[in-house]
């Protein structure tokens, strides 16, 4: 199975997340010298609801054959987590040397062991700002990611129209008891933000990819259209960042976009043309977890190490040419060999993991 697709998308959805940070620290910026901020940040946001609705596709679509195996499930929880956990510890680490020896740049709580224990296990946990941040601070995603996983893990355990009715279930109703306030506690809380419902959207995106749904050509630029133009207009419903309302409506153009390209025609990724959106695609969770820390220390040596004439709008292509030569080089140098390492590793002491293939979930295959 070949989905150049996605990968294009993992990389529209972290240079999305780069372009973001470059206008809040451009923002920050501004507001020292008495001007104004150079452009909204706010849609390139969006860039985290696609990569859940990804994640909750990708996991379904690679999981189809795997469902009614305890090896099955414990294979999956392995495989995640040599993908999750080097990176994100070796981030975590520099994030926690820059706590300790210069906490003036930190928001970590200061002497708070459990902090910093909760922020390498993947465990929500407040910060001095009163929101729930780990030392390095993309990881928040990654917190509700570990949740989806272990319920995914979990369904892996039944047959597949089972599991999956217990993973749809099951989350459905942790938002349900965050929306209705029935869940105590800052870190039940957390799981419950609506924002999950983006890996149910995704999910439901995977398994139509396997019960044999697609776009034509046509179809899938209009639902394109249709996806960005909304994530464009600026509008979002009133009310906390965190409320249904406004998650959901993060949640539909990132699923719009997500369906035009899974289900739509793929690209020939054989193109030479395609192979730097292909590589920053490979190398799309390194810049998620890179980019806020060296856009942030960009920002704190722009004037002192630039001449003050420099325009601040260059910040932004200098942000994003730093921020993905930075993230290729740790992909190459880091994130790929030791994941490598580590399955090769892992391979050789599991046992074969059955395959079965289970019914179709939606009747017979159709097109779009």
């Amino acid at each position: 199975m070949k989905l150049p697709n996605i990968q294009i998308l993992r990389a529209c959805a972290a240079m999305m997340i780069v372009v973001y940070h470059c206008g809040i620290e451009t923002a920050r910026l501004s507001a020292v010298s008495g001007g104004s901020r150079l452009f909204d940040e706010g849609p390139w946001g969006a860039g985290v609801p696609i990569f859940f609705a990804i994640s909750g596709f990708i996991m379904v679509v690679t999981s189809a054959r795997a469902f009614g195996s305890l090896p099955a499930a414990i294979d999956f929880m392995r495989r995640r987590l040599i993908r999750i956990v080097p990176l994100y510890w070796l981030v975590t680490t520099g994030a926690l040397g820059v706590a300790l020896f210069a906490p003036h740049l930190s928001k970590a709580p200061p002497g708070d062991y459990l902090y910093i224990a909760a922020s390498y296990l993947f465990w929500p946990y407040m910060r001095l700002t009163g929101d729930i941040r780990p030392l390095a601070t993309p990881g928040w995603t990654l917190n509700l990611e570990m949740l989806f996983y272990i319920v995914f893990a979990a369904s892996l355990l039944f047959r597949r129209r089972f599991g999956l009715a217990l993973l749809f279930g099951s989350l459905s109703l942790l938002v349900a008891a965050r929306v209705g306030g029935l869940l105590s506690g800052d870190t039940l809380n957390f799981w419950g933000d609506p924002i999950i419902l983006g890996f149910l959207l995704g999910a439901a995106v995977g398994i139509a990819y396997i019960n044999g749904y697609r776009l034509s050509g046509l179809s899938a630029v209009l639902m394109m259209t249709i996806g960005l133009a909304v994530i464009f207009q600026s509008w979002a419903p009133t009310g906390a960042e965190d409320a249904l309302g406004r998650r959901l409506a993060d949640a539909a153009p990132a699923t719009l976009i997500l369906i035009a390209l899974a289900l739509g025609p793929q690209i020939d990724d054989s193109r030479k043309l395609w192979w730097p959106a292909l590589l920053i695609g490979d190398a799309s969770y390194s810049l998620y977890l890179i980019q806020e820390f060296l856009l942030r220390l960009m920002s704190l040596g722009w004037h002192k190490a630039l001449p003050a004439t420099m325009s601040l709008s260059l910040f932004i292509p200098i942000g994003i040419a730093a921020a993905v030569t930075v993230a290729i080089t740790m992909y190459w140098c880091f994130e790929k060999p030791v994941t490598k390492w580590l399955n090769g590793m892992s391979k050789r002491q599991a046992r074969p993991v059955p395959e079965r293939i289970s019914a179709p979930l939606v009747g017979e295959t159709a097109a779009v």
